[in-house]
């Protein structure tokens, strides 16, 4: 679980910085981005004692 939260959290910090080298991807990316946003919500609510754990 915290190798899963721990992935999204570095696929939306690899996105953003995506964004800044190619801007005109922004749309893209940030539907990706909003992608792993709501799959690190997904695990937060199925796992939500391992997820408060890790705050």
């Amino acid at each position: 679980m915290n190798a899963a939260m721990e992935h999204c959290d570095k696929q939306i910090a690899e996105c953003e910085q995506l964004r800044s080298i190619y801007p005109q991807e922004t749309a893209v990316l940030n539907r990706l981005i909003n992608g792993w946003q709501r799959t690190k919500q997904q695990l937060q609510v199925r796992y939500p004692k391992k997820a408060a754990e890790q705050i």
